[in-house]
């Protein structure tokens, strides 16, 4: 077993009063709880695999969906749609990052809501899962309105919201979507005010030991305005990946939402329901590109990304055909 999985029970061990109300509006009682949280003793950070044992969910959360097209998941329903490409070329983007800096952590964030960061969040993670041998979670983060869980099931899913009021052991909110490496733990029941959630330690502790058996872990959050849900759980994160809706975003407000970030973390924008001919890549790249490189540079590298996720691609095509024959072959 797992130190990961036992990590994951010590968790439930780590709420002074699981079967009381995790939400506290009332800072002197918020203060004594940080407190107790502490004393514990129960430490999650430092916890590592040493087996996936604990990934192997039980078939009924096993995830099998069945996106309508208004949901937009491209990668699912349409992988050789332009939408698809562009979820390669950003996945081939973030690798490249990764070589030059730290990135496992990664929070999907917006300015304002109905931008949406949950469908990026979604497709974003399937397509990071068909790089090979990487295993991909996907947080639903954002526990005032869950998004992810309508994308990817027909009915409610229990999560962390369940789990914080001790009503569920972490690894038992583990969802799989079929049989690809992406796993997913969902919010639960929306949550009113969750901030003194998001702000503990004890937080921090459950997303480092649950983050720890993954090579990705995307996290999708709350827009950056007006709440103050993702600005917390930026600091836990490696990098920001902030949506934005063409014709819908408008500068003022995406200014004022970037503004609340740690420029150090902010890894840049990600155009949603775009078209490629209407987006002015030399305004938005010459303001946000957190490379110091120039427009034009930036928008080679862009080409380049490009041009190797479409190779990769068709290297994926011809493994999967070449498995596919040895099946045959062995079942002849």
């Amino acid at each position: 077993m797992s130190r990961v999985y036992e990590a994951l029970q010590r968790s439930q061990g780590e709420n002074p009063n699981p079967s009381a109300s995790p939400l506290v509006t009332d800072q002197a009682e918020a203060a004594a709880a940080a407190v107790a949280v502490e004393a514990s003793g129960a430490s999650l950070a430092s916890s590592e695999p040493t087996d996936a044992n604990w990934l192997n969910v039980p078939a009924e959360r096993v995830l099998h969906p069945v996106p309508t097209p208004e949901q937009r998941l491209v990668t699912m329903t349409d992988p050789e749609s332009t939408g698809a490409e562009m979820f390669r070329v950003l996945a081939t983007r973030l690798a490249h990052m990764r070589r030059r800096r730290n990135l496992h952590k990664l929070l999907i964030t917006s300015s304002v809501v109905d931008e949406g960061k949950s469908v990026v969040a979604s497709n974003l993670a399937l397509t990071l899962a068909r790089r090979s041998g990487e295993r991909v979670l996907l947080i639903e983060a954002d526990l005032r309105r869950p998004s992810i869980t309508p994308l990817i099931s027909s009915k409610p899913l229990v999560g962390i919201s369940e789990w914080n009021s001790g009503k569920l052991a972490l690894e038992d909110a583990l969802y799989r979507i079929g049989d690809s490496p992406v796993w997913v733990l969902a919010a639960g029941h929306p949550m009113d005010e969750p901030l003194p959630l998001l702000e503990s330690d004890r937080f921090a502790k459950m997303l480092d030991a649950v983050s720890s058996g993954f090579d990705w872990v995307l996290l999708d959050a709350t827009p950056l305005l007006p709440m103050a849900d993702s600005t917390s759980i930026a600091r836990l994160c490696d990098g920001v990946l902030v949506v934005v809706r063409d014709g819908y975003t408008r500068k003022k407000v995406l200014n004022k939402a970037i503004a609340t970030l740690d420029k150090s973390k902010l890894l840049g924008v990600v155009f949603n329901q775009a078209s490629m001919l209407n987006v002015n890549y030399d305004h938005y790249y010459g303001e946000y590109s957190s490379s110091g490189k120039s427009p034009k540079d930036a928008k080679k590298d862009a080409k380049k990304d490009a041009k190797e996720a479409k190779k990769q691609a068709k290297e994926a095509k011809k493994q999967a055909k070449q498995e596919a024959d040895q099946v045959k072959a062995a079942s002849a």
